[in-house]
């Protein structure tokens, strides 16, 4: 199994404000993806490119019942997860079990990802990695 870092998670109240007012004066990408509203997840999500091609996926909730609003309720948002993508998500998942992460989403077929199926994780450390079904391209 080879998992490869896909993006970084982050948690906001709102994708434009933040873009506006923080990102995009201070960091400059090079691309910022379309609004892509997931109700299963019940998420408003955008990608933004960094110059070097990073890629930072901003999370909104869309509305107080999603798992992001308690997470920013909390926090005040901030880093979320990271994410890593893999050929076999089912054989991703088991190893990860064996190291003690729990799974406490999915597999669901995600918006932002045309439809390619999430897991999120929780890991011993407590912190949350997601995992990506990789498209047939890599």
């Amino acid at each position: 199994m080879e998992v490869r870092f896909d993006h970084i998670g982050y948690a906001v109240a709102d994708i434009r404000e933040y873009l506006d007012e923080f990102f995009v004066p201070l960091f400059a990408p090079v691309d910022v993806s379309p609004l892509v509203e997931d109700p299963l997840q019940q998420v408003r999500i955008a990608f933004a490119t960094l110059a070097g091609g990073e890629r930072i996926e901003l999370i909104e909730p869309t509305d107080e019942s999603s798992p992001v609003s308690k997470y920013l309720g909390d926090r005040r948002g901030g880093l979320y997860h990271l994410c890593y993508s893999t050929d076999s998500l089912e054989e991703a998942v088991e190893e990860f079990r064996a190291k003690r992460c729990m799974v406490f989403s999915g597999p669901t077929p995600a918006a932002a990802f045309g439809g390619r199926r999430i897991v999120f994780l929780f890991t011993p450390q407590r912190d949350i990695i997601e995992l990506v079904e990789r498209d047939s391209d890599g």
